[in-house]
């Protein structure tokens, strides 16, 4: 899979259901050639309105992720 694929889909914790955002960066081990993080940009209504500050991002390790499906990617951490 493409990694614009990825960033097309929603990431949905699977803990307490909601939307946490859009996958904008991953990390990657050379050594291991294996993806460590997902970084996804948390999902906010404001966002629009500010077009000079970064967005928050939060760091998934690879091992929270649940499953990539056609739509979505689920993960579980705790909120």
């Amino acid at each position: 899979m493409r990694f614009v694929k990825l960033q097309s889909k929603d990431v949905i914790n699977v803990v307490d259901g909601c939307k946490i955002g859009f996958i904008s960066d991953i990390e990657i081990d050379w050594c291991g050639k294996c993806i460590q993080a997902i970084v996804v940009e948390k999902y906010s209504f404001f966002k629009l309105l500010c077009f000079f500050k970064e967005a928050p991002c939060i760091v998934i390790p690879i091992e929270c992720v649940v499953s990539i499906g056609g739509d979505v990617i689920l993960v579980s951490i705790e909120p």
